[in-house]
């Protein structure tokens, strides 16, 4: 049986915009640091739903106010370097589900936030995004 801090469980927020590129941050001072990765983070004991956790991290990350998502694909990674594993469930917002203009809000994690087309994705991306990236593909989404 796993002791409860083996396993994490984080949120991210696949977000397009109305050319259908998806919004990537290069993060900074964390594991990790260098990889592109969407909003997101770990779910809070406070949060009431995994859609109010991640809309809560991308105000915090981002600035842009999100005003609904859905839930959309969950990955499992191993994160070697804080000796866990980590659920991440992923959520979308499209173009009407969300405004505002990406801002660099916690410049101690993010050098910068990005639009990217999807076969033009940056590398390398944080683990787990490929997966949710090619499900989000084979959907026809």
């Amino acid at each position: 049986m796993p002791r409860p801090d083996d396993v994490g469980v984080g949120t991210a927020l696949l977000i397009f915009n109305r050319d259908r590129k998806v919004l990537l941050g290069k993060r900074k001072g964390a594991h990790r640091a260098g990889c592109w990765a969407p909003p997101g983070g770990w779910l809070d004991r406070p949060d009431a739903s995994t859609d109010k956790a991640v809309i809560r991290e991308t105000l915090e990350e981002t600035g842009l106010v999100v005003v609904r998502c859905w839930r959309f694909y969950w990955t499992t990674e191993d994160h070697p370097e804080l000796e866990a594993r980590t659920v991440t469930l992923y959520h979308i917002a499209n173009e009407h589900d969300w405004y505002g203009e990406p801002q660099v809000m916690e410049p101690h994690k993010c050098e910068e936030w990005d639009w990217f087309a999807l076969d033009e994705l940056p590398q390398p991306l944080f683990p787990g995004i490929d997966e949710a990236l090619d499900e989000y593909r084979e959907r026809g989404m």
